[in-house]
């Protein structure tokens, strides 16, 4: 059962729209809070978020970040906080609308292989703002394939409950 969230307000024609793309439910931005769903602030709120239990899902930890060091990328990711979400079953989401640019999708690969080592729950969303920015299943998959999942994670990533 594939599930994706999106920006927008609660629609019918939306919905059947979602059904045809492969999606069997559609969970709309209203429905964050009862989900436990809440975008990344910066890296210390997340971290005291996940510590205390009080999420469900942690979304794009990789956009609020400075630039990257010289040495390492800054990612919103590190052993310590994939150890807390591992510990405290908070899961990690990563959006299709904050897909931007080449340094966006190297952190999504480095949060993807940090998560596949402490074995957080990686899941992907499109966060649609209308319902021409949808994008169905099969792509989805195809483009975590390329991000680094293999086939039996991107299916996962899709799966919400």
């Amino acid at each position: 059962m594939n599930y994706d969230i999106v920006l927008m307000n609660r629609d019918v024609l939306t919905e059947d729209f979602a059904k045809l793309l492969g999606f069997s439910k559609l969970i709309f931005k209203e429905d964050f809070s009862k989900f436990g769903i809440i975008e990344s602030k910066n890296y210390e709120t997340d971290r005291k978020l996940i510590e205390n239990k009080r999420i469900k899902v942690l979304v794009d930890p990789h956009v609020n970040i400075e630039r990257d060091s010289l040495h390492f990328r800054k990612g919103g990711l590190n052993h310590i906080v994939c150890n807390l979400a591992h510990k405290n079953s908070v899961a990690v989401g990563f959006s299709l609308s904050s897909i931007d640019s080449p340094v966006i999708i190297g952190r999504i690969r480095q949060n993807i292989k940090l998560c596949r080592k402490y074995n957080v729950k990686i899941l992907f969303f499109t966060f649609a703002k209308t319902k021409y920015e949808l994008r169905s299943a099969i792509d989805l998959i195809s483009l975590l394939r390329v991000l680094g999942m293999n086939g039996m994670e991107a299916k996962q990533a899709l799966s919400f409950i």
